[in-house]
């Protein structure tokens, strides 16, 4: 049974890290440099770090201090645009244009790295958001996801050219708590709320979701994003769906990841020739691998909220909420820290 559910739509800029590097699967204490760069229409930004340091004798890593270093942009106009920092955080004074070509250039260590050259593609209309009720017949009734909504990006593909396409998400959940401590006044694990208590957790995308239009030039596209839990909390689920017009190496080698770790389970398994940046290099040592990449897109993006309150004939809610208790002391708070996965910034579009 397919149950159409009531779905609005805004317009939305958020950035974040596309092509994250899972620190766990890395192999022994090898370590590598990782330089991910995003350009678009709206902003730039370039992230160098490194992503070990060593294994300690628990089996845990250690990151270190990321490199200094500096960064900028040549476009094929000759226009330079120098990055205000390497940390991954977004220049909204930069603006790409779509058609233009970007060459990224780095210094770091006292070793100079360069990209090839990339040029934004035009992305068309993100035309709508879909959100679908649908039970996966094969799974276990007591699984997760068994009972869940679709969510489904719409577009028409331009014409007459070949075309690469990307898309993602991102989840913003109100904090009801920033941390988890024992309290030995009350003998427990206990919740302490946030401070302030406007405060928002945040969950991305990890999975590669690609097409090209190959033998369906300038036809509709529908591309299935996400599948979210018929589950409570929250009340009113809250996503940005974004579609990307990538350049046809990332597709590549994004694709390369795509398959490799869904048959082997982890990026570190891909071969040399695709698991590293395929268009970044060491200009003075071409065989020093790197991680991440440089990508040049143009993108659209759209807000949805997936009603979980109302009631689905034949469908059971599950509830997923954290059962331990919260503190009893009034003056016992966490701050809400400003980070990657937290936010005290109200996302745009937020409504409840």
């Amino acid at each position: 049974m397919k149950y159409l559910i009531q779905w609005m739509m805004l317009s939305f800029v958020f950035v974040q890290c596309q092509y994250p590097v899972s620190i766990s699967s890395l192999p022994e204490t090898e370590k590598f440099l990782i330089i991910d760069a995003q350009v678009t229409q709206d902003y730039a930004a370039i992230n160098v770090y490194y992503s070990l340091d060593e294994v300690t004798s628990k089996g845990a890593y250690t990151l270190p201090q990321p490199p200094k270093s500096v960064a900028y942009l040549l476009d094929d106009k000759g226009e330079r645009f120098d990055f205000k920092n390497t940390l991954g955080i977004a220049d909204t004074t930069f603006k790409g244009k779509v058609g233009n070509s970007y060459q990224l250039f780095i210094e770091a260590n006292g070793q100079v790295y360069t990209s090839s050259k990339e040029t934004m593609r035009p992305s068309p209309k993100l035309d709508s958001v879909v959100v679908l009720y649908t039970r996966e017949q094969f799974r276990s009734p007591s699984d997760l996801p068994y009972d869940g909504f679709d969510v489904y990006a719409q577009a028409n593909d331009i014409p007459g050219v070949e075309n690469y396409y990307q898309w993602s998400w991102v989840h913003y959940e109100k904090a009801s708590s920033c941390n988890k401590i024992f309290s030995r006044a009350e003998g427990r694990e206990v919740l302490q709320p946030c401070v302030p208590p406007e405060c928002w957790n945040i969950v991305y995308n990890q999975k590669v979701i690609i097409q090209q239009d190959k033998q369906r030039d300038g036809q509709p596209l529908t591309q299935k994003v996400v599948r979210v839990p018929y589950a409570n909390p929250p009340k009113q689920y809250y996503i940005q769906v974004e579609q990307r017009a990538i350049t046809p190496l990332v597709f590549e080698y994004l694709r390369s990841l795509e398959s490799t770790t869904e048959n082997l389970g982890t990026l570190f398994d891909i071969p040399p020739q695709t698991r590293f940046n395929p268009n970044v290099f060491n200009q003075s040592d071409p065989s020093e691998k790197l991680l991440g990449v440089f990508s040049v897109f143009s993108y659209e993006k759209k807000i949805i909220y997936i009603d979980l309150d109302s009631p689905i004939a034949g469908a059971t809610q599950k509830v997923i909420s954290d059962p331990t208790p919260f503190v009893g002391d009034p003056f016992s708070v966490a701050p809400c820290i400003e980070g990657q996965f937290r936010t005290k910034i109200k996302p745009k579009g937020w409504i409840f």
